[in-house]
Formats: C-alpha cells, sequence, structure tokens
C-alpha cells in the first residue's frame, strides 16, 4: 500500500488498474479468507481509489458498476464482500481518525473527501438503500440473509453521520476566518447531519425516511440492528443545513418525521434496547429544528406529537426508577429519561414561541409520574418491582455512593421547571404530600415511642414504616427545593417569575394574618389553624418543611434520635438554605411585581422574617449539639449559617438574637458538644462567626463581640505555645488537636475576609503567622499538620492580600518568606522518587505552588489604595534596606520547588497544571529574574517548558506558549548575545516553528504560538529565515515549493523587519491565520 503511493508518480496508469483488479480478483475467488487479511487488501484497494482520484487516473465509476454487480448476485457471501469494499471506501475517504496513514497532506486528504461526498458517497447511498429496500420485502431471513442486512444497516448508518466537508467556496470563507484545516478532520462525536444542496433528491424523498421506519418494524426484535436503525433514524432526525430549499421544505419534512415516529411508537411495547434510540429522534428534532418550523406543524400533529412525548417521558421515568431499584449495570432507561427530560426543558425554555399554556398539561402528568415514582406504595410505586414484590433490602445501600442531590441534579432541576410551568397544580400537591408525610411520621415516633416504652428491647421496633415516610419526604424536599429557587451559586438568585406569580395570582384568596400563623407554628398541623384553606401555598410549603424540621427537633428531645434519619436532617438543611438565599429579605427592588403575602412574611423589617431567623438560627444550634457526629448533616448546617449572615441585611438581624451571642461564646471557649465538630465544619463555623461580627452594632457591643469571638482563641494559642515545656508535650493528642482546631479556624477567619473587613481581620491574622511558622519546626514529621499550617497562608494570600496596601504587602511577604526558608530547611534531602506514591502525599509541593501563585496574583488583581482599607491606622513603611518583594518569595519558592519536579511528578494532573500556572505566571510578571536564576535552575526551567509545550496536555502547552513571549522580551532588551536565555529562545524557535508548521496541533493554541513565533523571530530573524530556507529546499514539488515561498513572503510582509511593535504583532498574527489556512494542510502529513 505504502509502496504504491510512493512510487505512484513513477508507475504506468495501467499498471496501478491491473493491481487493483487482481487484488479485487484475489479476495473474490478466496471466499474463505481471514476476515483481517480480507479488509487489509480492500483497504489497499481503497487507498488506490483514492489517490487515483485526484489526478481523475482511476474512476470511481467503475468500482461501483462491479460492487452494483456482486449485490445483484444474491449470493450473500458476495454481497457482505461489496459491502465491505464500500466500507474501506468510507472510511479511507472520511479523513478522520479511521483513514491510513500514507505520507500525504491534510490538504490532499480535504480535496479527496470533498470531491467524493458530492457523488460517490451518494452513489453508496442509493446501492445501499436498494439492498435495504430489497431486503425488507422478504418475509423470512435466514440468520446469513439477516447478517447480510446487518452490515448494509451499519454502512447506511456510516453514510448517514458523515462529518459533510462545506462546498468549497464556504470552506474557503470559514478558512480566511482562520479555521485550520486539520480542525476539519478530527474525528467528531455525534455528528448530525449537515449535507450540502447536491443531497436535496436523495435525503427530501420521503420514500428514504419511510424505508427506515419500515426496516425498523422488520428487525425491532434484534436488538443490534435496531440500534443501527433507530440510529439512521436518529441521524435523519437531527439533518439541517443547505440540504432544506425553504422553511416549508423543513415543515413538510419533519410532520413526515412525527407521523412515522407516531405510527412507529403507538400500539407496541417499546423494548429496552430501542429506548435511548427513540429518545434521541425526539431530542434532535427538538434540538434541531427552529421553533418556527415546530410550531408550523399542523396543530393536531403537534399535540399528537406532544402526547407522546409525554406517555413516552412518564413511561420512561417510571422503567427508570426500577432500573435503580434493581441496581442495574446498563442504566438505559434512565439515560432515556434524562434525554427525554433535557427535551423538555429546551421545549419550556422557548415557550413563548408555543401556544399559551400548551405544556401546562403534560408539565402536570411528567410532575405527577416522577413523584408516584419516587414514593412509596400504596401512593406510588417506589420500591415495588416487577412482580409487585419489593426489592433488594435498604441495608444493601452502598456507602460510596453519591447524594441523590448531586447525582440526580439535572433531573430534579428539569422537574422543578416543568413542577414551575404547572405551579397551579404542582405547589398545592406538594404541600400536601409534605404535610400528610410529616404528620404521619410525627404519629409514627409517638407510636415508637409507646412500643419503646412498654418494651425494653429497642431491636423489636419495625423500622419499614419510618424508612418509607423518611424515604418520601426525602424526594418530596428535594423537588420542593427545586421548584421554589434556583441553585444559589454567584449572584443573588431570583424567586422564580413563575412561582411569583402564582402567588399574586392567588393572593386575594389569601388570609395573610392565618398564613403567618400557620408559618409561625411549626409545632401545630396547618389543618388544625381555622381558615388554613385560605392561605398562601408558597408559605405552606416551607412551613410544612418548618414542621419536619420541628418534628425532628422535638424527637431529639425525647431521646427519640436513634429513630431519626440524618439524611431527613440534611434535606431539610440544603432545602432551607436554598430557600433562605432566595427569599428571606428578597429585595424588592429586583421584582417588577411582589406577592403581598410574599412580602408579609419574608420582606425586610417585617416580624416573620425576624421569627424565622431566630427559628432557623435555633435550629442551626440544636443540630450542632446533636447531629455533631454526622459530618454532611453537620457541613449543611453550619453552610445555612453561613447563607444567614453573608449579606448584611441578614446579618444585622441574626446579632440581635441572644442565641447568636451564646453560640459564638460555646464555640470559643470550645465546650461540648462544638468541639466534636469535624475540623472543615469547625473552620465554616468560625468564617460564619466572623461574617456576623461585621453586622451593625455600636462600637461598644462589638467590641465585646470580638472579645468574645477572637480574643479566647488567641489567648489559648499563646498560652499553649508559651508553655516552658510546649516541645514536650506537643506531640500528645489532646494539644496536636487544639492546634490543628486553631488552624482551622485562622483558615476560616480568612475565609470570611470582605474588603470592609479586611483591615481588622489582617491585623488579627498576622499576630499568628509568625506563631504558625515556628510551629512547622515542633511538627516537621506530622505532615497533615504542615499541611495546614502552609494553607492558613494560602488563604490569608488567596482572600486579602488584593487589598492590602505597600507596606502591609511587604509584612505578609516577609513571612511568608520566612516559612518557605523553615519549609526549605526541614526538606533539604527528602527524596520524593516514589512514582508509585499517591498525588495526596505531594499535597505540600501543591499548597506551595498555590502560595506563590496567590502572591503573584496582586500584580493583575489590585483593590488597595495605598493602604485605603487600613486608614487611620498607624502607617509603618519597612525601612528600604530590607524590603522584601513578591518576586524575592516567589523566586525562592521556586527554588524549592523546580528541584523537586520530577516527570513523574508531571503525571500528576493538579500539580501539573499548578506547576505551570507558576512558572508562566513568573515568566510574565518577572522575566527580568528569569536570566539571574542559578544555572541548574535555569535549565531546569528551560527543560520544564520544553517538556510542557511538547509533551503536555493543551492547556499545559498554552501556558508555556505564553510565558515564552516575555522571555524573548526581555532579552530583546538586555541585548547579550550569548546569554543562556538567549540561546534556549533560540532553540524555542524551532520547537514553535515546527509546532505551527509541520504538526497537527490544536488550532486553539494557534494565537498563543503564533504571539510566542513572533517575538522569538524579532530577535532570532536570520535563524528564522534559514528555517524558511531549509523547509523550502526539501520540497521537491514545484508547485509546493512556489505556495509555501508566496506564503512565508506573505506571512512577513506587514512586518519587515520584525520589531516588538505591538501594532506590527497584531498584523502578523491576522497574516498568519491565514498563513494557516492557506498551507496548514500541505505540511501537515498523514
Amino acid at each position: 500500500m505504502e509502496a504504491v503511493v510512493r512510487e505512484w508518480v513513477l508507475l504506468e496508469k495501467s499498471s496501478i488498474e491491473s493491481l487493483r483488479t487482481f487484488l479485487l480478483t484475489y479476495v473474490l475467488q478466496r471466499p474463505n479468507l481471514q476476515k483481517y487479511v480480507r479488509e487489509q487488501i480492500l483497504l489497499a484497494v481503497a487507498v488506490i481509489v483514492k489517490r487515483g482520484s485526484l489526478d481523475k487516473s482511476i474512476n470511481c465509476k467503475s468500482i461501483f458498476h462491479e460492487v452494483g454487480q456482486l449485490i445483484s448476485s444474491g449470493n450473500p457471501t458476495v454481497q457482505t464482500l461489496a459491502c465491505s469494499i464500500l466500507t474501506a471506501l468510507l472510511s479511507e475517504f472520511s479523513s478522520s481518525s479511521k483513514t491510513s496513514s500514507i505520507g500525504l497532506s491534510m490538504e490532499f486528504h480535504g480535496s479527496c473527501k470533498r470531491i467524493f461526498q458530492e457523488e460517490d458517497l451518494r452513489q453508496i447511498f442509493v446501492l445501499t438503500m436498494e439492498v435495504l429496500q430489497e431486503f425488507s420485502r422478504q418475509e423470512n431471513l435466514n440468520a446469513q440473509m439477516s447478517s447480510v442486512f446487518q452490515r448494509y444497516l451499519a454502512l447506511a448508518n456510516q453514510v448517514l453521520s458523515w462529518n459533510f466537508l462545506p462546498p468549497n467556496h464556504i470552506l474557503s470563507l470559514s478558512l480566511s476566518r482562520g479555521v485550520h484545516y486539520i480542525a476539519m478532520f478530527e474525528s467528531a462525536q455525534n455528528v448530525m447531519l449537515k449535507p450540502t444542496e447536491t443531497w436535496r433528491e436523495a435525503l427530501l424523498d420521503t420514500r428514504v425516511m419511510d424505508l427506515f421506519f419500515t426496516v425498523h418494524r422488520k428487525i425491532r426484535e434484534d436488538s443490534d440492528m435496531a440500534q443501527d436503525s433507530l440510529q439512521c433514524l436518529a441521524q435523519l432526525a437531527s439533518m439541517h443545513g443547505p440540504v432544506f430549499p425553504d422553511e416549508s421544505a423543513q415543515v413538510s419534512y419533519l410532520a413526515h418525521l412525527v407521523e412515522g415516529l407516531l405510527s412507529m411508537i403507538n400500539g407496541i411495547e417499546i423494548e429496552d434496547s430501542e429506548a435511548v434510540g427513540v429518545s434521541n429522534i425526539i431530542s434532535n428534532m427538538i434540538t434541531m429544528f427552529p421553533r418556527s418550523v415546530l410550531t408550523a406543524l399542523p396543530s393536531d400533529l403537534f399535540t399528537s406529537f406532544i402526547n407522546c412525548l409525554t406517555l413516552l417521558t412518564c413511561s420512561f421515568g417510571r422503567s427508570a426508577a426500577l432500573e435503580e431499584v434493581l441496581d442495574k449495570d446498563d442504566m438505559v432507561y434512565m439515560e432515556a429519561y434524562d434525554k427525554l427530560l433535557e427535551s423538555w426543558l429546551t421545549l419550556v425554555q422557548d415557550e413563548e414561541h408555543f401556544p399559551r399554556g400548551c405544556f401546562v398539561q403534560s408539565a402536570v402528568q411528567v410532575f405527577n409520574s416522577y413523584i408516584q415514582c419516587h414514593l412509596a406504595a400504596p401512593d406510588g410505586t417506589r420500591n415495588l418491582s416487577v412482580n409487585g414484590v419489593a426489592s433488594h433490602e435498604e441495608e444493601e445501600i452502598n456507602e460510596i455512593q453519591e447524594d441523590d442531590r448531586e447525582m440526580f441534579s439535572d433531573q430534579l432541576a428539569s422537574i422543578g421547571t416543568l413542577g414551575r410551568v404547572a405551579a397551579d397544580h404542582c405547589i398545592p400537591l406538594l404541600t400536601s404530600l409534605v404535610e400528610d408525610r410529616v404528620t404521619r411520621l410525627h404519629g409514627q415516633l409517638q407510636r415508637t415511642q409507646q412500643h419503646l416504652m412498654a418494651s425494653s428491647d429497642p431491636e423489636s421496633v419495625d423500622r419499614k414504616v419510618l424508612d418509607d415516610l423518611y424515604e418520601d419526604i426525602h424526594w418530596l424536599i428535594l423537588v420542593s427545593g427545586y421548584l421554589l429557587a434556583d441553585d444559589p451559586q454567584g449572584e443573588t438568585p431570583l424567586i422564580p417569575s413563575e412561582v411569583m406569580d402564582f402567588s399574586i395570582k392567588h393572593s386575594r384568596e389569601v388570609d395573610i394574618n392565618t398564613t403567618l400563623q400557620i408559618l409561625g407554628s411549626p409545632g401545630e398541623k396547618a389543618s388544625s389553624i381555622p381558615g388554613f384553606n385560605r392561605t398562601d401555598s408558597v408559605i405552606r410549603l416551607l412551613s410544612a418543611v418548618l414542621r419536619a424540621s420541628e418534628v425532628e427537633s422535638r424527637a431529639t428531645r425525647a431521646s427519640l434520635t436513634e429513630l431519626l434519619s440524618p439524611q431527613m436532617g440534611k434535606d431539610i438543611m440544603w432545602f432551607l438554605r436554598r430557600w433562605a438565599k432566595t427569599y428571606l429579605l428578597m429585595d424588592e427592588k429586583l421584582y417588577q411585581q411582589i406577592s403581598i403575602p410574599l412580602s408579609a412574611a419574608f420582606g425586610a423589617d417585617t416580624e416573620g422574617a425576624q421569627w424565622i431567623v431566630g427559628y432557623l438560627l435555633e435550629k442551626v444550634i440544636h443540630n450542632l449539639s446533636v447531629w455533631s457526629s454526622e459530618a454532611e448533616l453537620a457541613n449543611d448546617t453550619v453552610e445555612l449559617l453561613v447563607t444567614l449572615v453573608e449579606k448584611r441585611e441578614r446579618a444585622n438581624m441574626v446579632v440581635q438574637c441572644e442565641n447568636w451571642w451564646n453560640l459564638a461564646k460555646q464555640f470559643a471557649s470550645r465546650s461540648p458538644p462544638l468541639h466534636l465538630l469535624s475540623s472543615s465544619v469547625q473552620r465554616t463555623l468560625m468564617k460564619a462567626l466572623v461574617l456576623g461580627g461585621f453586622a451593625n452594632m455600636d462600637s461598644d457591643t462589638k467590641q465585646q463581640y470580638w472579645a468574645e469571638v477572637l480574643h479566647p482563641l488567641q489567648q489559648r494559642f499563646l498560652n499553649l505555645i508559651n508553655q516552658e515545656n510546649f516541645a514536650q508535650i506537643s506531640q500528645e493528642e489532646a494539644v496536636k488537636q487544639e492546634i490543628i482546631a486553631t488552624l482551622e479556624a485562622l483558615c476560616g477567619i480568612a475565609e470570611a475576609t470582605q474588603i470592609d473587613n479586611v483591615s481588622s481581620l489582617f491585623s488579627f491574622l498576622m499576630d499568628f503567622l509568625s506563631s504558625c511558622i515556628g510551629l512547622m519546626e515542633v511538627y516537621c514529621n506530622a505532615p497533615e499538620t504542615i499541611n495546614l499550617i502552609i494553607e492558613v497562608f494560602v488563604e490569608v494570600a488567596h482572600k486579602q492580600i488584593c487589598y492590602l496596601g505597600e507596606s502591609k504587602s511587604m509584612k505578609l511577604y516577609e513571612a511568608c518568606l520566612t516559612l518557605l526558608q523553615v519549609y526549605s530547611k526541614n526538606n533539604v534531602g527528602r527524596r520524593r522518587n516514589d512514582a508509585t506514591a499517591e498525588e495526596d502525599q505531594y499535597q505540600d509541593l501543591l499548597l506551595i505552588m498555590e502560595l506563590l501563585t496567590n502572591l503573584l496574583s496582586k500584580e493583575f488583581i489590585d483593590f488597595s489604595d495605598t493602604d485605603e482599607v487600613f486608614r487611620g491606622q498607624e502607617q509603618t513603611t519597612a525601612s528600604p534596606n530590607r524590603a522584601v518583594s513578591a518576586a524575592d518569595v516567589v523566586l525562592y519558592g521556586v527554588n524549592i520547588i523546580l528541584p523537586l519536579m520530577s516527570q513523574d511528578l508531571l503525571k500528576f494532573p493538579n500539580l501539573c497544571n499548578q506547576y505551570y500556572k507558576l512558572i508562566t505566571f513568573i515568566c510574565e510578571i518577572f522575566p527580568e529574574k528569569i536570566p539571574q536564576l542559578p544555572e541548574e535552575l535555569f535549565k531546569s526551567l528551560m527543560f520544564s517548558l520544553e517538556l510542557g509545550m511538547t509533551l503536555m496536555s493543551s492547556e499545559v502547552s498554552q501556558l508555556c506558549l505564553e510565558a515564552l513571549s516575555p522571555l524573548a522580551e526581555q532579552c530583546a532588551k538586555n541585548q547579550e548575545k550569548d546569554s543562556p536565555l538567549f540561546l534556549a529562545t533560540r532553540h524555542f524557535l524551532k520547537l514553535v516553528f515546527d509546532m505551527l508548521v509541520l504538526q497537527k496541533h490544536n488550532t486553539e493554541m494557534t494565537v498563543a504560538a503564533g504571539e510566542a513565533l513572533y517575538t522569538l523571530v524579532c530577535l532570532h530573524q536570520a535563524e528564522y529565515s534559514e528555517l524558511v530556507e531549509s523547509l523550502l529546499s526539501s520540497q521537491r514539488d514545484a508547485v509546493i515549493y512556489q505556495r509555501l515561498a508566496d506564503a512565508f513572503n506573505k506571512l512577513m510582509a506587514s512586518s519587515t523587519p520584525p520589531t516588538m511593535d505591538r501594532k506590527q504583532k497584531v498584523a502578523f498574527l491576522k497574516s498568519l491565520e491565514e498563513f494557516v489556512s492557506n498551507v496548514g494542510g500541505l505540511l501537515c502529513v498523514k
């Protein structure tokens, strides 16, 4: 194969043709040839055809004539061979990863693909259709014929999954925008069908689609073939682009597709193997066809389609729930269900294009079905398996399993959105279900308590009823949380407009006093309060969750904690946090209309809001004392606390509660049971207490608060480390725990930094940092403690450096430098050669790199104004002769890091990314320091950059390219022609040149590589000219030589001679885009 391509120009056309005929005949005459040998010979034939197509020395028509004869022979073996020939041609011309590497340019492969897809690919499609037509007419297929049928069906799928190149004139446009030739040939996953105009006749013929529906009906029992036929239909459903002459053609095509799908699905029980395929067809239709085409469908057809989608979604949802119960490995229904829910989300988010309210009934059905699948019998179908028998025991629940709210977040978000569409139905439904389950839970706990009083054996309690209730409440709370509020990441989340509209719409029927009475009586059943029906459902839903919380609290007071579910506790905390971020003290200016009941219950300066803040705070304190051993529940609880104080308006209310002060005192004095909380929870609790301290209080109160929160921490720490025998007792468990608790608290304090509190927090933390450095010596053999000490510095630098003015920054730099010196002394001679070690053993290196990167970030993000935030404090400027700069600290740190970073360590993604981020920052910010590095370090740094550019991920490669420009600019400033940096940049010029011109590279890197190349060319113009000359002299083909020479001349035309001028660089980058698109495909070889 390679020989033919290599010697092509020297061979006679007749010799090539006879070789091709010989190879085909050889395979035809040996039906029992091994499959691998046959495929390889046919691949050689395909390569010959591909090479011949360029100079038109071989005509594909003759091949198709031969293949047509083989197909019409009626002999299954010969028909299979014909299919193999066509498959080999497809693979060879597809210009994907399947294409043979034959040493020809990417441009050649692209030209072949374009010629092939316009004529020959269509010919293959027509041949395939004829075979499928023939087979679909036959009544009974034997095994051999079925096998042939399957091969041709797979071939049809391959044709419909072809990644079409746009026609030549469009391609030249996209290439002029810098779309790299090579990018055209990446093997794309899930290619949507976008054929050119020439395919109209072949694909807009309704018989094609009908044939695939007929084929699927015939073979749907065979799961392998069914997947291929459904994939073909899914590809047809994704068709878009110039193949449609106008919108009316799209409408009639989609209408025919919907009719075919409905008639295929109606009256059949969908098989497991069909679920994903059917959902892909629907998903592609909804995603790929414009809304105007969907709405232009005949209204009864559109209605039938939406009804069908509704029924399928409900059915797949039930099957998905069953799959989960049976713990199946292959969750086909779950995948199909997720796909359909995504389709609903797409429709609902564009609902303004559709008739008003057309999705409400469907939303009700899908929502009801979801709720039903997640409730226990008799109301729901959860845990009922096929025969109505309960599934495996609850004890088998996998401990490592992800939390449902994470695992099913996409599903819950879709269901929450559908619930909003049908808010009139869904909010009252959720309210009544939560109220009912909580009432039942209350009754069941009371009965269990009586049973325990009568019987001394706690094992005799039947937990089945309780477990079912907990699971019901779990899902109801999750769905309620997703319906009422959006994920509170980032900006202030708003109350969803549908929920607000629902509350406004019903506000006339609402008695606000009764609503507030229900809200304020979590200990009572809502239905026991007179007039309970005239209340706001949104507030009632919150009240129902608060009632669950109250039942839980009362059960713990009655010593029934053993019977409770920590999962329910977590769900309640998660819900209340999500709810509080959105509803509590909402900013009414952000809404066009506001619901009076919501405003009266949760608005600013209302008794309702004051009561809720007090109640939530009480709940938080209760949880922390009862559930301190449940780390996840405690974590959700302190996160709720942070939410209550992170906004100043809420914090102002919180600090008026006596409980808040009690919590602060209790935590500061490490009283039980708060000292039992895990370290990460203690850190977050500290953060919350510090944030609360910046609420509005008079100065005396504030002073008193800090005296109670921060002062004890400082006192205890100093008392401990200043003991004479501290060195002896330091390794005792109790002492270590005290130290760790203090370090965690310091991290929490740093995390609470905001622009208006940084001055007080920085001064407080600085007092600790020097003591922490002393601890490095004491705990040099306790890596966890060392890491935590470094983490304190990382957090302080991360949160505070951007606000610090010069003198304060200097103090921090000095502290960091001392820390690194001690770390370095303790790590001298420590070898890290164990390639099998886990990444977490290098946590200290990762933290130090993070610390250095955080210090460098000051150069980018600086909010300080000559110690603006510290005004009024005494200014101390460091004496100039002992000033420590960020550069000193960072380069000292690099001295420690570089020798330790072996190639084995760079295999760990986190370490690798952090390391390269750091060295790129250094090159960008302090390029003048790089030539001053000791020789060995300098070599290590240059080697790291080369390694990152050539052998690492594209992200790392890009970072290294970004580091080269400032280094080259630094060289140009110094003008030292024999310096190590000058020689290194010359070496990098060849690397970047090869990367851009000769190698296949990620197209996103062209700009970074172009900038690096330009600055390197400015520095080494003669060497660049040599590289170009050498490349041109290696070209034997005169046409290619000329194209390359012209392209290189044009590339530098705008910047001759090249100088470090911004305008010139921009012009060069523009020319580079054109250069890469014109000749990039010529020199990259496959």
